[in-house]
């Protein structure tokens, strides 16, 4: 049977034109990608998924420049999840920074998991003082941070605190979904970073990615499946896995050009400053901005619900409906997928008309 009410985000309902994709997930999606993803799915034990799986691993090593990666099924938070079974096989008390939603999602993972540890959490937006990170790391073990807070788009990762954290031994790990295929990333001085075939990777969701520089002890008390050493020891792939994602995901790291896709978002971000200088508008960052991720901060007498709403009617696809985002009537512009300047050019211009017609 075949469904009769799937909404296709590619086109529209009104006019039959390509929408314009904006959103952090799920981003737009290249015409090779989308082909990778329909071909007939193959055995997870046969040897052309092998060696999918083997070149898919050494194209994001290349690009996150570590010496190890495991891919399994499931989110970026199911990477996550990894990570905070990895730290739990540590000695010592680790620290982790909260200055928005996923920093949030961290301390909550790391008391879920039942790891030893102190957090040091900010207002939203708001920028971590490297003294006083450095002071609060005195007698730990390990540090996880969100690498691009998407919550916000705040950069976190400060290059002093990672060569601190090296020349002390400290373990550092950083959430890293956002960050992977939107800017330059080296994660050869980095314990444990997590990631996600969506987002930057410019795939589909549903593969999670986790970077490592170590050899993972088995541990009897992890579950094998968020177990990262049970992955490393693995000679194949140790579980059921899509070959249809890992298609997709091997090609959209083989076709795209990151140079010319970071020089994109950094002209894209030159052209949301200008935006918002024109009308009137801030987002809630004291910390450093990314290039990709752009959250917003309406004034009062727009409401962010009404335009993301209105937005949607003209066929462009901002953020707007999650709960952080309406609680603080903030709405999210990203340019992580296979969007270019021009599509994001024009849903500038139709974000300032909305805006205009929202506030009356």
């Amino acid at each position: 049977m075949v469904p009769t009410h799937v909404y296709n985000p590619k086109i529209s309902e009104k006019r039959q034109m390509v929408a314009i994709n904006l959103l952090p997930g799920p981003v737009p999606i290249s015409r090779q990608v989308r082909a990778a993803l329909a071909t007939d799915a193959f055995s997870h034990r046969s040897d052309a998924f092998d060696r999918l799986y083997k070149q898919c691993k050494e194209a994001l090593l290349r690009l996150g420049k570590s010496r190890s990666v495991a891919l399994l099924m499931g989110s970026g938070t199911a990477a996550n999840a990894v990570v905070a079974q990895e730290l739990k096989k540590l000695p010592g008390k680790g620290l982790i920074l909260s200055n928005g939603e996923f920093g949030t999602r961290l301390v909550r993972q790391g008391e879920k998991a039942g790891l030893h540890f102190d957090a040091h959490t900010l207002d939203w937006g708001a920028a971590f003082v490297f003294a006083e990170v450095q002071k609060m790391l005195h007698g730990k073990s390990w540090l996880w941070l969100v690498h691009c807070e998407t919550s916000t788009g705040a950069m976190n990762l400060d290059p002093r605190l990672v060569a601190y954290c090296k020349s002390q031994d400290i373990k550092l790990c950083l959430d890293s979904v956002s960050a992977v295929g939107n800017q330059e990333v080296d994660f050869s001085d980095i314990y444990l970073a997590s990631s996600s075939s969506g987002k930057g990777l410019g795939s589909f969701t549903g593969i999670a990615v986790v970077f490592y520089n170590h050899e993972p002890q088995y541990s009897p008390n992890v579950h094998d499946y968020l177990d990262l050493a049970v992955y490393h020891n693995a000679a194949n792939v140790p579980f059921t896995f899509s070959s249809n994602l890992l298609n997709a995901l091997c090609t959209a790291l083989l076709t795209t050009d990151y140079a010319k896709k970071f020089s994109r978002n950094a002209e894209c971000a030159s052209q949301v400053r200008k935006f918002l200088a024109a009308n009137g508008l801030h987002t809630p960052l004291s910390a450093p901005q990314a290039d990709y991720i752009w959250t917003i901060a309406l004034p009062e007498k727009i409401n962010s619900l009404k335009l993301g709403s209105a937005l949607r009617e003209d066929d462009v696809h901002i953020h707007y409906k999650n709960q952080y985002l309406l609680k603080n009537n903030w709405i999210q512009l990203a340019f992580m997928g296979a969007c270019d300047v021009k599509e994001v050019s024009i849903g500038l211009t139709m974000l300032g008309r909305a805006l205009h017609a929202v506030a009356r």
